[in-house]
C-alpha cells in the first residue's frame, strides 16, 4: 500500500469497519421489517435516514473537535515565551516588563 499510513490516534478516531457493517445491517433489517412486516416502506426510510443523520452528526462533531485542537495547537505556538516556529514572541524581556507591571499595583 502506498501513501501516508494515519496515526494511532486518527485511528481511532475512524470508525471501524465492524462499525460501519453494523450499522448498514441494522438499516437494512429496518427497512425490511418495515417494508415486510409493516408494510410502510416511508417509515423504513425514516429510519434509515435517522441513522444516517446521526452518523453524520457523529462524524462531523470529531472533525470539529479535530480543527478546535488545531486552532489551539496554532495558538499554543505562536503565543509561546520562546516565538515559537515563526520566531515571534513577547521577547527575552517580557518577563522584567511583567514583573514591573505587578509592582505598578
Amino acid at each position: 500500500m502506498s501513501g501516508i499510513r494515519p496515526s494511532p490516534a486518527d485511528r481511532a478516531r475512524e470508525p471501524s469497519t465492524a462499525l460501519k457493517v453494523a450499522l448498514g445491517v441494522v438499516a437494512f433489517l429496518g427497512f425490511a421489517y418495515s417494508l415486510l412486516i409493516a408494510t410502510r416502506p416511508l417509515l423504513g426510510a425514516l429510519f434509515v435516514v435517522w441513522i444516517a443523520g446521526f452518523y453524520l452528526l457523529w462524524r462531523f462533531l470529531h472533525l470539529a473537535g479535530r480543527l478546535v485542537r488545531a486552532v489551539e495547537r496554532l495558538a499554543d505556538a505562536t503565543e509561546a515565551p520562546d516565538g515559537g516556529p515563526s520566531g515571534r514572541g513577547p521577547g527575552p524581556d517580557a518577563g522584567a516588563r511583567d514583573r514591573d507591571r505587578e509592582r505598578e499595583f
